[in-house]
């Protein structure tokens, strides 16, 4: 059982279980499955997620497995913002009824949950891995280390083994985020004040997420786990522009420019937003995401159940920008 199963992890997921030969049940709330979808899937939709959310359709008939995607999920825009309560009720109270009615239904081997990276840092200095002390920094990233936490406890004295993944930013065909606008900045073909950024960050393409839940579902190593998943390689900003303006077949011109001068600018830029409301995409929490690190350090993972990411990053990027270069 697949939840969040027509979002953009479960679309990918529930195909890279079919192609697996699994038997998929995906459990959707708002977004329809459409015709493309594989006949074979059968599809179960739910109310409103909560603490009084009915599982037992979509845990009936003897589901061995259970992947629980389904959240709110970050949101960056100020418009586009809920409160931290919503985030309490989908993210973590949501879990904790789902984990509860797992352990009732009593047939599922393993529950698999998906975490994120920020539950430990949005920029760190120094690599992060699952020994890294957790300090989330929003209402996502704590309600994601309360769900977290909440199934651990829950499933500590019961048969269901669990599994939790901490991603950082996901990339692929169907949800580029920050890639694709970083792609605009290439399209532009104007100089950009960013090559003195010297930062490190870790991403993860979705081909490689698939590829380590398949691989977890099962592995006796992976049972009562936390683990931190990532891509093989590290980038700067500077040097993931280059890479996407070499995928995309396209020239991108970068010069240096004090780190200091850009947050100089931002600031600015948010003095006019206050005053005009108008917003140019460029603000301090921009910069600092450009500027900032945050490296995710897997060898646990990797370790532990023998994985190695089977997609690089210029491979990653190359299939999501297919869609939108």
């Amino acid at each position: 059982m697949v939840t969040g199963a027509t979002g953009f992890v479960g679309r990918h997921l529930c195909n890279g279980l079919r192609q697996a030969g699994v038997d998929v049940r995906g459990v959707y709330r708002k977004q329809e499955p459409h015709a493309g979808w594989p006949k074979e899937i059968e599809w179960v939709k739910i109310p409103r997620l909560g603490l009084d959310t009915d599982w037992s359709s979509a845990l009936s008939g003897g589901i061995t497995h259970v992947i629980h995607l389904a959240a709110i999920a970050h949101r960056i825009s100020p418009r586009e913002q809920v409160s931290e309560a919503t985030y309490d009720r989908v993210n973590h109270l949501a879990t904790l009824q789902l984990v509860r009615e797992v352990i009732k239904a009593g047939s599922a081997k393993r529950f698999f949950f998906l975490s994120s990276i920020g539950v430990t840092a949005t920029l760190a200095d120094e690599p992060v891995d699952e020994q890294t002390p957790c300090c989330p920094e929003s209402a996502y990233a704590r309600s994601k280390l309360a769900a977290e936490r909440g199934v651990q406890q829950l499933l500590a004295e019961s048969p269901v083994e669990w599994c939790i993944f901490r991603a950082p930013l996901l990339y692929g065909p169907g949800n580029p985020g920050n890639m694709e606008r970083l792609l605009k900045l290439v399209k532009l073909s104007i100089p950009l004040p960013l090559g003195s950024i010297r930062n490190r960050r870790t991403f993860l393409y979705i081909g490689n997420l698939i590829d380590a839940i398949l691989v977890a579902l099962e592995h006796p190593g992976a049972a009562r786990k936390t683990f931190c998943i990532a891509d093989d390689q590290q980038l700067s900003t500077s040097e993931l522009l280059r890479e996407l303006a070499r995928v995309s077949k396209r020239s991108v011109h970068l010069f240096p420019c004090p780190i200091f001068c850009l947050r100089a600018l931002a600031s600015v830029v948010d003095i006019l937003r206050e005053l005009t409301g108008l917003s140019v995409g460029l603000d301090r929490g921009s910069v600092e995401k450009l500027c900032g690190s945050l490296v995710v350090t897997d060898s646990l993972f990797r370790n532990t159940c023998g994985w190695k990411p089977p997609y690089t990053v210029q491979e990653g990027l190359r299939a999501t920008l297919a869609e939108v270069a």
